[in-house]
């Protein structure tokens, strides 16, 4: 039995997807880059809209992003609450809600992450973080 939790991707069903899910935020949590380029897609298409900030289209910027995120040092714990998915086949998102917490970045973010599964495995293709202002959203 395997013990590479890149393993965990390669089922074309939802355990995948939340495993994919799951990596991306273990990446973060423990600034593995080695672990977010894992997760994400390198193609040109992928984007990320980090809270905030202008979105990033293609690997070369999204990479970018996530390698002065991660350097920088302060990882947050996130705890990632709300998770509703959705698979139509090849495709699925992911829709929640961040919570993070640490000295440098505390505070609540509702985010989505698109996955497409190429036949071997999902991958992470859009991060879109926006923060949340004002409290839980009560509509």
């Amino acid at each position: 039995m395997s013990t590479d939790p890149l393993t965990a991707l390669c089922p074309a069903d939802d355990e995948g997807v939340l495993a994919a899910n799951t990596l991306f935020y273990q990446a973060l949590e423990t600034a593995d880059l080695a672990l977010m380029e894992a997760v994400w897609s390198h193609a040109d298409d992928v984007s990320c809209a980090h809270p905030g900030r202008a979105p990033l289209r293609g690997w070369e910027a999204v990479d970018a992003s996530w390698r002065a995120i991660l350097l920088s040092g302060g990882n947050p714990q996130v705890i990632t609450t709300e998770l509703r998915l959705t698979r139509h086949g090849a495709v699925a998102w992911i829709t929640l809600s961040e919570n993070l917490l640490s000295g440098q970045h505390t505070g609540a973010a509702s985010a989505l992450n698109v996955f497409t599964h190429d036949g071997d495995r999902w991958s992470l293709v859009v991060h879109h973080a926006a923060p949340v202002l004002g409290g839980p959203n009560t509509a």
